[in-house]
């Protein structure tokens, strides 16, 4: 007992003087751009009305007039 006494003395005076530092965690915003990607997809409807709107194949039914096959 006379040999752990000094040691855990030792112990415990050592681990009294370490010291940890540490730095404040930060939270910075993050920027996510997506206007290249709405752009794009604004540009392709535009392009595909401009053709339907052009297009003598494809034209609707009216609404009030059921499909020529229905009975």
């Amino acid at each position: 007992m006379k040999r752990i006494l000094p040691l855990l003395a030792l112990t415990v005076a050592l681990t009294g003087c370490i010291r940890l530092k540490t730095e404040p965690i930060r939270v910075e915003p993050i920027e996510i751009t997506m206007n290249v990607n709405l752009r794009v997809v604004q540009e392709v409807t535009d392009f595909f009305e401009e053709l339907d709107a052009r297009s003598t194949v494809m034209t609707p039914l009216p609404a009030d007039n059921p499909e020529p096959n229905e009975k």
